[in-house]
């Protein structure tokens, strides 16, 4: 079933985007190539494409790669993920502007496995050294919300994307059946309400 499912979404997508999309003046655009640049700095890789399925609506698909230690040189972290948005941009009619506003609605899934390293005892002779041992912890992160954003198109060459709103995350531990409680926002395994702020760059396919 997801199968077929991902088969129509996709030929949807792309019966839309081959006709292209006037998102500024005198201009059609056939697709956005889309990187999240403040994202590389905690260890993700988070890149994307944005295809527009009719005047003012497109879909945002993005891949997600983590590779770092988000800051935290005891914790090591692999993982995975997908995002998807439906967008709508505002405007009646054949309005065209250079600096079109957007709401989206956002789903995002994420895999991630973590590596931590701890002191577990001193080794006291010959000489004081801390003994080291590893332990690893997995768990899923689902995420549903809503963003406004603006994306300002430069020379039309390129774009930047600024965004913000807020969602539901849920993270659940692989080996639980039940969601993370008690966890603090910062937490990659938090569970609750979060918000969202987003600055992407995109390089324009005409």
């Amino acid at each position: 079933m997801k199968k077929y499912l991902f088969i129509i979404v996709l030929a949807f997508s792309f019966s839309g985007f081959s006709q292209g999309i006037k998102y500024t003046k005198n201009d059609t655009i056939k697709y956005i190539v889309k990187n999240e640049i403040p994202r590389f700095f905690a260890g993700t890789f988070w890149t994307g494409v944005e295809f527009p399925l009719q005047n003012k609506k497109s879909i945002y698909i993005s891949g997600i790669a983590t590779y770092g230690s988000n800051f935290d040189s005891e914790k090591e972290l692999i993982g995975y993920g997908a995002e998807f948005q439906y967008r709508s941009y505002l405007g009646k009619g054949n309005f065209t502007t250079n600096f079109p506003i957007y709401m989206a609605a956002q789903l995002m899934y994420r895999h991630i496995d973590r590596f931590e390293r701890k002191v577990s005892s001193y080794n006291v002779d010959p000489v004081s050294s801390p003994v080291y041992t590893e332990g690893k912890d997995a768990f899923n992160v689902y995420y549903a919300g809503l963003l406004i954003g603006c994306q300002v198109f430069v020379n039309q060459i390129f774009t930047v994307d600024l965004n913000f709103g807020g969602g539901l995350r849920l993270s659940q531990a692989t080996d639980s059946k039940s969601f993370t409680k008690y966890k603090n926002i910062s937490n990659l395994d938090y569970s609750g309400v979060v918000p969202r702020v987003g600055v992407v760059i995109g390089i324009i396919q005409h």
